[in-house]
């Protein structure tokens, strides 16, 4: 603060100069102070650190994360032991029920800590730590030359398969959730641009935009297990009717554009396993709706059996089903 105090009054002894000093430096004393910038600026460290340190320490260290998290949040705790059952057969017994929350806890933040440091790996290294079952599903559906949709429910990582993928010279298109504060979101949209993922927000347009990607015969990317506007259609999920997003749907119906569901899941050691399934498809009947709500329920069944083999690594941290709003 001295030498600091030194500067500034040397400036201001310069005049105009001094001034036009004093300005620079209080204004940059305001970017290190705003929260907001801070908050980017976080997530910037995180995201070079994470991709400097083996795969292995980053495992640990989000295990770390994830245990904290379950010992601190004994609320939300049960909300995802409730989640997780509906997905699983460890169904009996305090002490399987929590181990399963845990391991829950500890792959989201395993997720997050890997999707920091996915900007920052090279293709060489996204090729060490992927394995995949079913490519070919990709091959196939790309041949109709309407692109592919891509989905996947919050399973495992899928930052890192699109990482993967994009890297393989596939431009994907995908839509993402707008943060606050905004400056936080294109962060997120220029991190993902580095490995070839263009990130645009879930607004009125995206359906457009998507649409126009498809018809280059690009890739679509939409994580689509859970209604975050509300505007979603009622069908059976684990047992009981919710609200999934139709967006998958319906843009597959609109554009003629094959859906393929996939997972890419966790391995220890800091590897992933990618499953692809075969591609989904739907002829037009006269119904729009009918089509849009037959169409979603394949896709849910995909969604469910994806998860059940390996719930744990379902990130659902919400309420998700109608029975869980009304017991709140």
């Amino acid at each position: 603060m001295v030498i600091v105090g030194l500067v500034v009054n040397s400036a201001r002894s310069q005049g105009g100069l001094g001034v036009r000093l004093r300005e620079m430096m209080i204004s940059n004393l305001r970017d290190l102070l705003d929260r907001d910038r801070l908050t980017v600026a976080r997530y910037k460290f995180g995201s070079k650190f994470t991709a400097l340190v083996p795969p292995s320490f980053d495992s640990s260290m989000a295990y770390g994360f994830g245990l904290l998290a379950y010992v601190f949040s004994p609320n939300k705790r049960q909300l995802v032991i409730d989640n997780l059952l509906r997905a699983s057969s460890s169904k009996n017994g305090w002490l399987a029920r929590n181990k399963l929350a845990l391991l829950g806890y500890c792959s989201y933040a395993r997720y997050w800590v890997e999707a920091l440091a996915v900007g920052e790996l090279t293709r060489r290294d996204l090729n060490a730590r992927m394995s995949i079952y079913g490519f070919e599903h990709v091959y196939e559906a790309l041949g109709r030359g309407k692109g592919i949709i891509f989905t996947t429910p919050h399973l495992g990582n899928w930052d890192f398969g699109a990482a993967w993928l994009a890297s393989g010279g596939y431009p994907i298109t995908a839509v993402m959730e707008e943060l606050e504060p905004p400056e936080l979101f294109e962060w997120f949209a220029s991190h993902r641009i580095k490995f070839g993922v263009k990130a645009i927000p879930a607004t009125a347009s995206a359906f457009g935009e998507l649409a126009k990607a498809l018809s280059r015969g690009e890739v679509v990317a939409l994580v689509a297990d859970r209604d975050i506007s509300g505007s979603g259609i009622q069908v059976p999920f684990f047992g009981e009717a919710t609200s999934i997003p139709q967006g998958v749907a319906l843009l597959s119906l609109r554009t003629g554009a094959p859906i393929i569901a996939a997972a890419v899941y966790l391995l220890p050691g800091g590897g992933h396993f990618a499953l692809v399934t075969d591609a989904i498809t739907l002829a037009r009947s006269d119904s729009l709706r009918d089509d849009v709500r037959i169409l979603t329920g394949m896709l849910v069944e995909r969604y469910e059996s994806l998860i059940r083999a390996d719930p744990a690594q379902w990130h659902l941290f919400q309420p998700n089903w109608p029975s869980q709003l009304e017991s709140r």
